[in-house]
């Protein structure tokens, strides 16, 4: 079996999470706790560290969606602000903050490390010059130059944090990690995913999913339709001459295409999943899991997956059953008085906890 990409998870100073340690991932992994724990800035964490090589990019996207900036930004000023909601406790961003880490728990090296570094405008009687600030020194705001120190696995880039700097062009020399998003409400993109797997292998993936809710489905495309940006899905149904549009056949059909398509994308990489529940019958959902593992194994993926439903983690225990107890793990986050801590239940705790109904979401 091929390794894990992550074999444990440390996540330091980002978002809420101040400290998060989990000591070990499986395969398919599915997190669970109550609302505001910080199971989606979790995926945030995991895709951030996916997107390394573009992570600079990333970063104000994350801001953006979130709907925690607004641009153009008209000084460096208006994006440190911006900035504080990417770190531990929303604090200004000043010389002392602590850096964001995200990785493994025993490789350092290829941890991504994301900080605020400052340097010192200085006036002399040589003229003005920018030199690193020091450990105690005296400074004023105005006087301070801040730029970004984004580094992993020995590549390091810098650049200062100003509007007019076209953050797109800025990239670590690394490679990035194949990361598929499906967000609670739905994958986008899917006309392009399709695209990557089309004519391959991966079509009957998608095929085998979309039967687990409508068994008569017999192939998938993608067209054009007035009014709509994207190509939009069609499916041919055993019995009906004429292809029909997917939303036909209900929501559970849309979110059960989006997880496949994004499934047979992450090939080699993470497939990461909010609400992995919204929208499926609980009846389809231990086949779901059970094609999770299967597709995970045989394309070297590594699953995260969040879920509110007690249905949801019967179909994971389930399919769990069947694969080596290394595989599955359930992965509960609570908020304590120390911060937001981890608990993991493998294929022995979570059989368990599902056969005498003990709650753990």
């Amino acid at each position: 079996m091929a390794s894990l990409i992550l074999d444990s998870l440390e996540i330091r100073n980002f978002r809420g999470f101040q400290h998060l340690t989990i000591e070990r991932l499986g395969r398919v992994n599915l997190i669970v706790g109550k609302n505001n724990v910080g199971k989606s800035n979790l995926l945030m964490a995991l895709q951030l560290y996916a997107r390394r090589a573009s992570s600079p990019t990333f970063i104000w996207e994350i801001l953006s969606t979130r709907g925690e900036i607004k641009r153009p930004f008209e000084k460096a000023e208006d994006m440190l602000i911006a900035l504080k909601y990417l770190f531990y406790g929303r604090k200004e961003i000043a010389p002392g903050h602590a850096r964001i880490e995200i990785g493994s728990l025993h490789n350092i090296l290829q941890r991504l490390s994301i900080a605020v570094d400052w340097s010192i405008i200085q006036v002399d009687q040589n003229g003005q010059h920018i030199r690193p600030l020091q450990p105690e020194e005296p400074y004023t705001l105005d006087a301070l130059v801040p730029r970004f120190v984004i580094q992993t696995e020995g590549a390091v880039v810098s650049y200062p944090i100003m509007p007019t700097l076209p953050i797109g062009i800025v990239r670590l020399n690394v490679k990035e990690i194949p990361c598929a998003f499906v967000t609670a409400n739905g994958l986008q993109h899917a006309s392009e995913m399709w695209d990557n797997i089309a004519l391959t292998s991966q079509e009957k993936d998608v095929l085998e999913a979309l039967r687990l809710i409508a068994p008569g489905v017999e192939g998938i495309s993608f067209v054009r339709v007035p009014l709509f940006t994207e190509r939009e899905p069609i499916v041919r149904v055993m019995g009906i001459d004429e292809p029909i549009p997917l939303s036909n056949l209900g929501d559970g059909m849309q979110r059960m295409l989006g997880i496949a398509l994004a499934l047979v994308n992450a090939k080699n990489g993470f497939l990461l999943i909010d609400e992995i529940e919204n929208g499926l019958h609980y009846l389809v959902q231990p086949d779901l899991w059970k094609l999770i593992f299967q597709t995970a194994r045989r394309l070297n993926i590594q699953v995260f997956a969040t879920t509110h439903s007690w249905d949801c983690i019967e179909g994971f225990q389930h399919a769990s059953q069947i694969v080596d107890n290394e595989e599955g793990l359930l992965i509960r986050l609570e908020s304590k008085e120390e911060g937001i801590k981890a608990t993991l239940f493998d294929k022995r705790r979570l059989n368990i906890a599902t056969r005498e109904q003990i709650e753990v979401r």
